[in-house]
Parts: structure tokens; C-alpha cells; sequence
């Protein structure tokens, strides 16, 4: 038996992180280990004080394993789910102008970040840094110093056998014969909305609809750019949405315009819910976006991909193409490189 101590330093949200924490936490424990998760008590509190907590706590309970999840300078084994903070920084040249990067650069909370970035990935008692992508390893290994062999790019899981269900339903819930666009993504300007948008506005094949979903500040700027482009009968826009599984059983095809994703949840999801991708992650069940500032690139994709509407047939090909990214062989994975 070992001694885990799993470091989640935001408060309980009911989120993607708490939900992938209190499954590596079941995973642990499922091998007979102690797990203790240490989290601050709110989310004003402070990144040093949490980590003098942590390290005053480790000190009189010894690990063999300190697992974190999110910014903290100090761990054996560290899991980066968003990636790299330097390039999504950069990714924001495309999307708001080398301006906006400049000044993110002066801003005290994201110098803060970045430094904090440097010491986790090039701190010696790191061991293992699981990313998401071959993407997210290739930029973390061209900004900072880390020994290659350190880093384990490991996709994210999916529900599949939870999905199954939902997945069968989908013939008889899909309510509508328009091929339907989805686009799911908090933050549109940075995910690539108001390019889709406008690439949609251009589509010949007029038998189409798109739902957008997810939460934006300015999402009344975007309704009122969707009626200028004549889009208010085509477009939908949900907010954001607990139970996504329905609007997959509606989408013929996910839309994912994003300047910078490590690795979309979403992306696995959906294709686990039969729902062919537009992105970058399969050509063989979706299609690649050569150019994201290029409205008439969106444009080509969105025609290319209503020429293949979901089908059973179809929908099988997609669900089994993420099936060994299945829960329970990911954890597994992950656990089994924590042991070494």
C-alpha cells in the first residue's frame, strides 16, 4: 500500500477537474493505496499559501506519491490538463492580436503563472508529467528544460460504456432531417465562434443549423452578430448545458474552431456519441481545419462534412474509434506509469 496525496488546488466546482480527481482518487484507492486529496478551503486562497499548507502537511505525513492537477510548484507526478500556460498565451496573437499578448505578459496573475509553470516542469523531483497530446509535450519541450523521457502523453478518457445507452437512442431523438452543427466551448472569441460564424454564414447548402453552447460575457454581442449575418433562424444559442448527451443525439457534426485546445473533452466525447469531428484529431472520422483565420477554410470544411450526415454506420465507425480511450484503460495507464 502506498500513501497518495492528490493536490487539487481550486475548490470544489462539480467540474471537468473535480470529476477527473475523484476518479483517479477511486483509481488509487481501487489498488488498496491512501489517498488524501488536499484542496483549499476557497478559491480566494492564495497559490503560496496553499503551498506552504501542503508542504507543512507532507512534511508530518509522508507520500510516496504527490499527484497535482493544477498550478503548484512541488509534486512527484503532475497531470497538465490545460496544457501549456506560455502557449495558450501565444495562441492569443491569432485570435485578439499581438497587443493582447503583450500586455498578458505584464499582467502580475499571468507572470505569476508562468513562473510557477517553469519551476513545476523543470523542478528534479518531478518524475513523471502526464499531458494530453503529442501537441501539448512538443511545446512544453520547446519553452522548457524538461527530460523528454519525463513526459507520458496520455489522452484524455472517456464514459464510453456509460454513453452506450444514450449512444443506441440517437436514431429516434434526433428531431430534425437539417444537418446540425455543434459547437460547445466557454470563452467564443477564443474557442473560434465569431470565424464559424461567419464561415456558416456562407454556406451554399442552405439545410443547416448550428447550437452553440457554453458560457460567454459577451454572448449578446454574438447573438447580435448571428442576426447580422442573417443567421437568427439557423443558429441557437443554449448557454451553458449540465447534460450535453442529448444536443450529441441532435449533431451530425462537432465544430471545434478553438486557436488552442490541448485536447477537447468534447472531442472524445462526441465521437464516443457517434458525432464525426472538425478538427484536428482523426482525419479518417472528421476532418482537419487548415485555417482557422480563413473564414472560406471553415467554410470548405462545413460543406465537406455535410456531405457525410450521421448514420448508423457512420456513428459505429466513430464510437469505436475512442473506445481504448475508455475510462477504465486510461486510468489504468496512468496508475501503472505512477507505480514505475
Amino acid at each position: 500500500m502506498k500513501n497518495i496525496v492528490l493536490l487539487k488546488s481550486k475548490p470544489k466546482q462539480g467540474g471537468g477537474l473535480e470529476k477527473v480527481a475523484s476518479r483517479i482518487a477511486d483509481a488509487f484507492t481501487a489498488r488498496g493505496d491512501n489517498v488524501t486529496i488536499l484542496s483549499p478551503e476557497n478559491k480566494w486562497f492564495k497559490v503560496e499559501c496553499f503551498e506552504r499548507a501542503v508542504q507543512k502537511w507532507v512534511k508530518h505525513n509522508p507520500a510516496d506519491i504527490i499527484f497535482g492537477m493544477d498550478r503548484n510548484r512541488y509534486q512527484t507526478h503532475f497531470r497538465a490538463g490545460n496544457g501549456s500556460h506560455h502557449a495558450f498565451l501565444k495562441s492569443r496573437i491569432a485570435s485578439e492580436g499581438r497587443i493582447k499578448y503583450y500586455t498578458c505578459l505584464l499582467n502580475p496573475t499571468h507572470r505569476k503563472i508562468l513562473q510557477i509553470e517553469k519551476v513545476t516542469f523543470e523542478h528534479p523531483g518531478l518524475k513523471k508529467l502526464f499531458v494530453n497530446s503529442h501537441m501539448v509535450r512538443n511545446e512544453i519541450l520547446d519553452r522548457y528544460i524538461v527530460d523528454p523521457n519525463k513526459i507520458i502523453v496520455l489522452h484524455n478518457g472517456v464514459e464510453w460504456d456509460e454513453m452506450e445507452t444514450d449512444f443506441n437512442a440517437w436514431p429516434e431523438n434526433k428531431k430534425t432531417d437539417r444537418f446540425t452543427f455543434l459547437f460547445i466551448g466557454n470563452g467564443y472569441l477564443r474557442k473560434g465562434l465569431p470565424q464559424l460564424l461567419q464561415a456558416f454564414a456562407l454556406l451554399n447548402n442552405k439545410n443547416a443549423n448550428l447550437i452553440v453552447v457554453g458560457k460567454d460575457k459577451n454572448i449578446a454581442h454574438y447573438k447580435k452578430m448571428a442576426t447580422q449575418l442573417g443567421l437568427s433562424e439557423k443558429v441557437q444559442f443554449l448557454g451553458p448545458q449540465s447534460n450535453i448527451r442529448p444536443l450529441y443525439q441532435q449533431a451530425d457534426a462537432l465544430v471545434i474552431p478553438s486557436f488552442y485546445d490541448p485536447f477537447a473533452n468534447v472531442t472524445v466525447e462526441a465521437l464516443a456519441m457517434g458525432v464525426r469531428v472538425s478538427e484536428i484529431l482523426n482525419p479518417s472520422n472528421g476532418q482537419i481545419i487548415d485555417d482557422l483565420l480563413y473564414r472560406d477554410s471553415i467554410r470548405d470544411t462545413l460543406t465537406n462534412a455535410m456531405d457525410h450526415p450521421k448514420t448508423p454506420e457512420s456513428a459505429a465507425i466513430c464510437r469505436a474509434s475512442v473506445q481504448h480511450l475508455n475510462y477504465p484503460n486510461q486510468l489504468k495507464t496512468l496508475i501503472d506509469h505512477c507505480y514505475e
